[in-house]
């Protein structure tokens, strides 16, 4: 059996949590970001929800996009606990001069092999995974650690994955934060280069093409080692309407890393730049 991959049956809850994972990466990710850099103001529960739309590649290194619907959700109480798809699940133990740092689970949702999309409003599935197996969803256990300093954050971020994958996912980020005055109340924008690296069993789980996976495929093998898996340029606007509500954009563009962008799968099927655009309404109680 392929590492990484099980044919022991698809959960379809698996394949819908892939497309929340994409969108929520982006549409929650402004949201969450802007509230994780500084101390709340107000303690007690917050609720975000609302609706959205992105338009990214059906897996990472395809070639084609899809636009998809998708909802959000993200939970923070005070300035500690924060808890969303593109976040995952933090504590906020080290909260002073600057610094936010604590540990961190997040949930890959692994990818399919029928590159169905349940949400997808436009485009085909994709077939070029067919043959390759599924990979199934990983609970990733980490630490992370950022630091502000008037208008630009630096983070970190350091997770192992558990089960499936089971390798090391690492983030390097640096981000700009400002206000336009748009309005009654001001709008604000953030951008900065990020930068994605991953141990060997990371990038064999979704990159290897082993004999038996070649012979079902069509495409030749491939050894994925460690390395980059990508680097690129990110940001989001966010608009406020309300007090309650607000309006996101986002978008990203990245490129591949060498061991990724020289697979069989992405080299031959795929793309080694990749781009999202979306937005979302969030209605926060």
């Amino acid at each position: 059996m392929p590492k990484g991959v099980n044919h022991a049956g698809k959960v379809s809850s698996l394949k819908t949590g892939i497309l929340i994972a994409a969108g929520c990466i982006a549409l929650l990710g402004a949201t969450a970001n802007a509230a994780a850099q500084a101390p709340a103001k107000d303690p007690g529960w917050k609720f975000s929800v609302g609706p959205g739309v992105i338009y990214a590649p059906s897996y990472l290194g395809d070639d084609e996009y899809r636009v998809r619907v998708v909802p959000g959700v993200s939970i923070k109480y005070g300035d500690r606990f924060f808890a969303s798809v593109q976040e995952g699940v933090g504590y906020n133990i080290v909260n002073s001069n600057g610094w936010l740092a604590g540990p961190i689970v997040k949930y890959n949702f692994g990818r399919d092999e029928d590159g169905s999309s349940t949400f997808a409003i436009s485009g085909d599935d994709t077939n070029d995974l067919v043959g390759l197996g599924d990979v199934d969803g990983t609970v990733e256990f980490g630490g992370f650690a950022k630091y502000t300093r008037k208008s630009w954050t630096g983070s970190v971020e350091l997770r192992q994955g558990i089960g499936s994958h089971e390798g090391i996912i690492g983030e390097l980020g640096v981000s700009y934060r400002g206000q336009l005055k748009l309005g009654r109340m001001p709008a604000i924008f953030s951008i900065g280069p990020k930068l994605v690296f991953a141990s060997d069993n990371y990038n064999s789980a979704f990159f290897d093409v082993n004999a038996d996976q070649s012979t079902r495929s069509g495409l030749a093998v491939y050894d994925a080692k460690g390395g980059l898996v990508s680097y690129g340029l990110q940001g989001s606007f966010i608009l406020p309407i309300t007090k309650s509500v607000t309006f996101v954009t986002f978008g990203a563009v990245n490129q591949l890393g060498s061991e990724i962008a020289d697979s069989t799968l992405v080299n031959t099927r795929g793309a080694d730049t990749q781009a999202t655009l979306g937005a979302s309404l969030n209605y926060t109680f």
